[in-house]
């Protein structure tokens, strides 16, 4: 039997990558050694310190790797400007449900989201991981800012509605449903409780439809 190759050294550097979006992301940081990472990657030990000169930079890697992934997959087919505001931020919910589902149907467990999980485990404990996923964070709520702008713009929420805020108090309730729904092992719930983000957000749409 042929034993798999370890790793060519031209995409060795994105095995390892993968391996700790897939192995870190899914699990813990603190829980994985190095040995387990080249492991996964297919990658000698001599490659990972080649490429990265401790786990610590290789997760980074792996934080821009899940960003870049992330937004060109999720956020930016989500949140086009053709797509009314409010059906953004549902859709967004359902890309997620989606792909929880997936997880657990293929893993038996839900993952939850690799940024809240990174920030649960090591917020305390590493400060260049802990900003690195508050630049993730912040990135992602211009997303969350732009769309409730455009709310405002359209009458779908009160004029006085503080954009900046709301956007964080959005995330927030998001990142507090994947828990949640972590916890239970019960993507469903991510479903059950998306339509809270139109009361955060004091959507008022339907109102004001309803009052012509």
């Amino acid at each position: 039997m042929q034993k798999r190759a370890m790793g060519r050294p031209s995409d060795a550097r994105q095995r390892l990558i993968e391996a700790a979006r897939n192995v870190i992301f899914a699990h813990s940081y603190e829980g994985v050694s190095v040995d387990e990472l080249c492991a996964a990657a297919g990658v000698n030990k001599s490659s990972f310190y080649h490429f990265f000169s401790s786990k610590q930079s290789l997760v980074l890697a792996a934080i821009e790797s899940q960003w870049q992934w992330f937004e060109q997959t999720v956020l930016a087919p989500t949140f086009l400007d053709h797509i009314p505001p409010q059906e953004r931020i549902l859709h967004f919910f359902d890309q997620v449900l989606e792909r929880q589902q997936v997880q657990k149907q293929t893993g038996g467990r839900m993952r939850g989201c690799p940024a809240g999980n990174l920030t649960l485990e090591m917020s305390t404990q590493d400060e260049l991981i802990r900003a690195r996923v508050e630049r993730f964070f912040q990135e992602w709520l211009s997303y969350f800012e732009q769309m409730l702008c455009e709310a405002k713009e359209q009458g779908l929420v009160p004029t006085t509605l503080d954009t900046a805020t709301t956007a964080q108090a959005l995330l927030a309730y998001f990142e507090g449903v994947m828990l949640l729904a972590k916890g239970r092992n019960d993507p469903s719930l991510i479903f059950t409780l998306r339509t809270g983000v139109l009361s955060l957000m004091q959507y008022q749409g339907e109102r004001r439809e309803h009052s012509r």
